[in-house]
């Protein structure tokens, strides 16, 4: 197996998509732009997490905000966007401790972000 060989897992309309690179060590996903990448992780639901979470926010650059740091399109959204965005980025009882919930109350919102990506990306689809 190649270090570097791609394999195209999810395409969207918007020129979007998730790829996992496969590699010798763990496989990595990346969810890029017509751009280039914008995000990876180890995981694939991480990756189309973080899909959802740009889709529904409209977009956003983390290029200037820092490990820990949110894009103002994800501070401007709801709130179980904003769980979901430390979630996925960070880790669950991260995001957990920072709203002051329980951490079902935020596997909840990541799962509710995900339906409506999904959701989002369908309606967009049959429009397209």
């Amino acid at each position: 197996m190649s270090d570097s060989a791609e394999t195209i897992i999810e395409t969207y309309d918007d020129g979007h998509r998730i790829v996992c690179e496969e590699r010798v060590r763990p496989d990595a996903y990346h969810f890029d732009g017509p751009d280039g990448r914008i995000a990876w992780s180890d995981l694939p639901q991480a990756a189309r997490l973080y899909a959802d979470l740009y889709a529904i926010a409209g977009g956003f650059d983390e290029r200037q905000t820092g490990r820990r740091g949110t894009p103002p399109s994800v501070v401007r959204a709801d709130e179980e966007v904003r769980m979901t965005c430390l979630a996925v980025r960070l880790s669950v009882a991260y995001a957990a401790r920072a709203f002051d919930v329980d951490e079902s109350i935020v596997r909840d919102a990541v799962d509710d972000v995900h339906a409506r990506g999904s959701e989002l990306r369908s309606r967009a689809g049959e429009n397209g």
